[in-house]
């Protein structure tokens, strides 16, 4: 009997809530050619981050290869454009569950990974050094002040800074400085909270980044590569063989069908659609975004500063709301308004693929959180409210590589996958769609690569079909001292954070995957695998 993951996403609806970063439409936004190719070298399903690494990588790799991408709907509009605005690596904060799901040695591999991503996403804006690429995408450095609303978040941060601090290289160590709730808020502005990390970080308009880069690209590559928006992959197929050929494929589209030798899919959240083997492994997450002005008074960090607000994840054992255990925030530098995203919602409202309305609860409790960490004159007005669409993996890391017959159904060897990235796709996106780029020209990226990312047969079977995703994420899969934990015996916060009565505390670690038993003194694991399950953050591809 299906699960709660396993649905079929369908195709993105046609008429989504339109975010902030996509007014005005960028020139592009409904770009395609009049007449739909028959047949090309190879076909991206997806526009977004991922689409366009890929592109990239395949144009810049291969001076004969032509590529036809396909999107449903405009360019680059789904969570690419709907998120928080940071280009953002997740591995610091969750580098304790890193280590005990796979090890020293991976969790190293996979820090790195992401880490370099952020660069590599500055080094691609600075390829084109003539264009005004970086002054629309308003792409900056900021200090991140990661801010812990409760003790038991600080602690763990504590925990997992101790840990990267002993096993990150020593360039890597100390990224972020940890101080008190009342450094927090004399030298950041940030109140009721125990704690807060302060780093490096960075942040963008994700939609004129990658619209921007998409034009520059398309602009180079005129003659090898066409862009087709509001063209949905309807189905993929084995073309008919031929004697001596290799596999081809037939995409069909609402315009009619295209053969190529390579099919990829960067679809995220609604991968398995058109994938149905991947249903339960890997499944669409609506989350919430806005953009609030705090009025002419409040101070514009936009330039230099963005923050993130942690806790411990919560559920209310009588309504089933989950709180939200990630708040994600930056500032417009020009408009000075404050781009919010997080969730306070019941997890099956969550799971939808469906970002023509919002997450009701999600969207109410939006309007709470600035005045309560942040000093303001006035309610915020919310400018802009909005819902995106992430693909979150069952083992909480993306799926990137060659797709395996078990998955396809099908004997060719040409089709790819780099999906998954659990909300934080500017930590994964542009290098998983590089490295897809590299695998397809048949480099070896074995020495860049994380190897947990790689979709494989026995990750397949092993930590994406882990059965205990949806219990935890609904309070019921969590250990019973946790379980059973009431909110009035937790410690209180400096600041005096209430929570709320029947709120459940789920343990962190927060996501579910498979992981081996023991860890050794060389940071290998030693014994078998078994499941661990965790509770995902909530982060809109941030």
């Amino acid at each position: 009997m299906p699960g709660p993951l396993d649905v079929d996403t369908g195709l993105p609806v046609p008429d989504p809530t339109i975010p902030f970063w996509q007014v005005p439409s960028h020139p592009l936004a409904n770009v395609s050619s009049g007449k739909l190719l028959s047949s090309t070298d190879v076909v991206i399903i997806g526009s977004g981050m991922t689409g366009c690494s890929v592109a990239k990588g395949l144009l810049q790799g291969d001076s004969n290869i032509r590529i036809t991408v396909l999107e449903a709907r405009g360019l680059a509009s789904g969570a690419t454009s709907r998120n928080g605005g940071h280009i953002v690596s997740p591995s610091v904060g969750d580098f304790v569950e890193l280590v005990e799901c796979f090890g020293v040695p991976a969790a190293v591999e996979i820090a790195e990974f992401t880490l370099r991503n952020i660069e590599k996403t500055f080094e691609a804006v600075a390829e084109f050094p003539e264009s005004t690429l970086a002054e629309d995408s308003k792409i900056r450095r900021t200090t991140k002040i990661l801010a812990y609303t409760d003790q038991t978040s600080f602690d763990n941060a504590q925990h997992s800074l101790q840990v990267w601090n002993e096993h990150m290289p020593a360039s890597r160590r100390d990224l972020f400085k940890l101080i008190g709730p009342e450094e927090a808020k004399a030298k950041y502005g940030i109140r009721n909270v125990a704690g807060a990390g302060v780093g490096p970080g960075a942040a963008v308009c994700p939609y004129r980044l990658w619209c921007g880069l998409w034009s520059l690209i398309s602009e180079m590559y005129r003659d090898r590569l066409s862009i087709e928006t509001f063209t949905p992959a309807l189905s993929v197929s084995e073309a008919e063989p031929v004697e001596d050929m290799p596999s081809q494929y037939v995409v069909k589209t609402s315009r009619g069908n295209i053969t190529a030798s390579h099919v990829i899919y960067c679809t995220n959240g609604f991968t398995s659609h058109l994938l149905p083997a991947l249903r339960g492994k890997l499944f669409p997450f609506r989350g919430t975004m806005s953009a609030q002005d705090l009025g002419p008074h409040h101070p514009n960090h936009g330039a230099d500063r963005s923050w993130s607000l942690m806790s411990t994840p919560q559920v209310d054992s009588k309504s089933g709301v989950r709180s939200a255990s990630l708040y994600y925030l930056t500032q417009d530098p020009d408009t000075r308004y404050m781009m919010l995203g997080g969730e306070y919602e019941k997890p099956e409202v969550l799971v939808s693929s469906d970002d023509s309305t919002m997450n009701s609860l999600s969207a109410e409790e939006i309007a709470k959180v600035l005045p309560r960490h942040f000093e303001t004159a006035a309610p915020p007005q919310i400018k802009s409210l909005w819902s995106g669409i992430m693909g979150f993996s069952r083992d909480g890391v993306p799926i990137i590589g060659r797709l395996p017959e078990y998955v396809t159904k099908r004997s060719g060897r040409g089709e790819w996958i780099a999906a998954g990235f659990n909300g934080y796709g500017t930590g994964y996106c542009l290098s998983c769609g590089l490295a897809i780029a590299d695998m397809l020209l048949g480099k070896d990226v074995s020495s860049w690569v994380p190897s947990a990312l790689l979709v494989t047969e026995e990750r397949l079977q092993g930590s994406l079909s882990s059965s205990g995703f949806w219990d935890t994420l609904v309070g019921t899969g969590a250990p019973d001292d946790a379980r059973n934990r009431a909110a009035s015996d937790s410690p209180k916060v400096n600041g005096g954070v209430l929570h709320a009565q029947n709120m459940t505390y789920l343990p962190i670690p927060r996501r579910p995957r498979l992981y081996h038993k023991s860890i050794g003194s060389q940071g290998k694991p030693e014994s078998s695998l078994y499941e661990c399950t965790q509770t995902p953050r909530y982060a809109l591809a941030s």
